[in-house]
């Protein structure tokens, strides 16, 4: 029986339940506080969004890398930090990464997302998501780091592989992908293709009478003036120590490669001034057409060499290939 005149416990507080919940709440406050100057204190950029895509926390490393302060950015689309040119290219591509955010329960990690500054610079970053369950929903964070010196890293390495390094022009390796490429654009469109290939003349006593210094430096300028006197379609390229070969595109048969060839062996007949000394200089050009002359770039650049050794020997102007 129950003393009415006693006074009774508040039934919320007493009951075990109750203080489970309080207690459990307070811990999860005491989580977030400690999650939330976690964020602040580190230098990774880091954001935070809700399950509508809003972003919620904008941490002191993302305003750094973004340009945008935490009070003017909350509330905003997160794709809306991503470059307008990407996000209308690549919409495919944030569906997928939307879902992804809404379906994966471990996280992710990607890169080469293009990314825009408050001012409206683009720079590439890596991202990587990790979702946190919360009694009212989801909450999605992304690590954004800047990927600028990465890519620019891979970028000198990818040229490397593919120019040489003293005249910067495309090696033998690019010169066959060309080579490739334009004898299939040639077929396509029912197009010639010419190959010449150069050998500069008495270029090694050059070398051993002024140093290997002016030998490059000249080299390096013969480079320049083939490269200025070709069209922008047109491949200048250095196959060897003194070897050039140009790979012509939208010509119409071999008149059009002898006016090349023609071309490219007057402008290296004018002087060059390297290192404060002047040089002439000459080569020996050879040329080879597609489809006449071979169907597959090994084919051209041999028949292609071929006439450069017969003019070299007849010490005259530049010739086709005789097959």
């Amino acid at each position: 029986m129950i003393d009415k005149d006693k006074p009774q416990p508040d039934s919320q507080e007493s009951s075990p339940s109750g203080t489970g919940d309080r207690a459990a709440a307070e811990r999860l406050i005491r989580q977030a506080g400690r999650y939330l100057r976690l964020l602040h204190i580190t230098h990774e950029a880091i954001i935070s969004f809700d399950e509508d895509c809003r972003i919620v926390i904008f941490n002191q490393g993302a305003e750094s890398l973004f340009g945008f302060r935490e009070q003017e950015i909350l509330g905003t689309p997160v794709y809306e930090l991503l470059c307008p040119r990407f996000r209308s290219a690549e919409k495919h591509r944030l569906d997928v990464l939307a879902r992804i955010a809404r379906d994966n329960r471990i996280g992710f990690h990607t890169n080469r997302i293009t990314c825009r500054h408050r001012g409206g610079k683009r720079f590439p970053a890596e991202i990587s998501l990790s979702q946190t369950r919360l009694p009212g929903g989801r909450l999605f964070t992304l690590v954004v780091r800047n990927a600028t010196e990465q890519v620019r890293a891979e970028e000198e390495l990818e040229h490397a592989a593919h120019h040489d390094e003293l005249t910067h022009l495309p090696n033998r390796s690019l010169l066959n992908d060309r080579l490739v490429a334009g004898i299939a654009r040639a077929q396509r469109y029912q197009r010639k293709l010419g190959v010449v290939y150069l050998d500069l003349d008495d270029f090694k006593p050059i070398n051993d009478l002024h140093g290997h210094e002016t030998g490059d430096c000249l080299l390096q300028a013969v480079a320049r003036r083939l490269s200025d006197t070709m069209r922008q379609s047109d491949t200048v390229s250095r196959v060897g120590g003194d070897e050039f070969v140009v790979s012509l595109e939208h010509i119409k048969g071999e008149d059009d490669a002898l006016a090349a060839a023609m071309k490219l062996d007057r402008a290296l007949r004018q002087p060059f001034s390297v290192l404060g000394k002047q040089f002439n200089v000459s080569a020996s050009i050879g040329i080879a057409i597609y489809p006449e002359h071979g169907r597959d770039p090994a084919t051209l650049l041999r028949h292609a060499d071929e006439a450069m050794y017969a003019a070299k020997a007849g010490g005259g102007e530049p010739r086709l290939y005789a097959q």
